[in-house]
């Protein structure tokens, strides 16, 4: 099965993760994260919950597009 990020569309092709890839008919694809994008989600994840625990809890999870293209 082959993984897609969910957020920045890249997919994972081994060790690598690919801007473009050439599907074949039938593959079955699944979703997550790439390792940029799950650290990113993760930090959002953080701060977020470090405000509420702190009293500030109108605030929302600031999301940030994946930085760079992963390896």
């Amino acid at each position: 099965m082959t993984k897609i990020c969910c957020v920045c569309q890249r997919v994972e092709d081994g060790p690598h993760w690919k801007d473009e890839y050439e599907f074949a008919p039938g593959e079955r694809i699944t979703h997550g994260y790439c390792p940029l994008c799950f650290d990113v989600v993760m930090a959002d994840l953080t701060d977020y919950l470090d405000r509420r625990t702190s009293g500030s809890e109108d605030e929302e999870p600031v999301h940030h597009p994946c930085p760079t293209p992963c390896g």
